[in-house]
């Protein structure tokens, strides 16, 4: 499983995001996890426009994306799967990281896509992530069965990614995070090698 690398796609642009925290839990997480490399891809740092091109991606093979729109792209198709660190903006994942995936032709096609959703309620984000999880099988991501929405992440979290909350539910999210992290990479290790034949 050697150089397998994986994109944590977060998912808001807001001032004072609450994904910040959950990011940095993660990749506190996955400094343990062995034979991988994980990147942030911080949406806030793309700035891309809005979608509007004239034909859908996958059928304009002459388009030249803006700077920014190439990065990103450049940056997903170096990716071998992805975490998409989504939060739940009224039933639905947040409208920069649906722009964002709008631009993808066949840079993410075939490799796997785990999915951690994440809120101040009780419900943690789950609608916006199974509302997720239909948009990348639709680009031709393969989204892992299993997923944990994080309530209460605001609790659970502090500003450094550190789990602060002592209780049954936030000894769940400490063990399910790095399982889901293993997991994902080992399908990566796995869709890489047929992605290859």
């Amino acid at each position: 499983m050697n150089g397998i690398r994986i994109g944590v796609v977060l998912g808001s642009t807001r001032p004072q995001r609450l994904g910040e925290r959950v990011c940095h839990f993660v990749m506190k997480q996955a400094k343990d996890v062995p034979d991988a490399d994980f990147r942030v891809l911080d949406l806030a740092g793309y700035r891309m426009p809005f979608f509007d091109e004239a034909e859908a991606p996958l059928a304009n093979r002459d388009r030249v994306p803006a700077e920014n729109v190439r990065c990103w792209l450049g940056d997903l198709a170096a990716m071998d799967g992805y975490l998409f660190l989504t939060p739940e903006y009224n039933y639905t994942f947040p409208a920069v990281l649906k722009n964002a995936l709008d631009f993808l032709a066949k840079e993410a096609e075939g490799k796997p896509a785990a999915i951690l959703s994440y809120s101040n309620t009780m419900h943690g984000g789950n609608i916006a992530g199974n509302e997720l999880r239909a948009v990348l099988s639709k680009l031709g991501m393969l989204p892992l069965p299993r997923s944990l929405p994080m309530a209460h992440a605001e609790r659970l979290l502090d500003e450094t990614g550190d789990l602060v909350e002592q209780s049954d539910w936030a000894a769940k999210v400490a063990a399910f995070v790095p399982w889901s992290l293993n997991e994902l990479v080992r399908y990566a290790a796995a869709l890489k090698t047929v992605r290859a034949a």
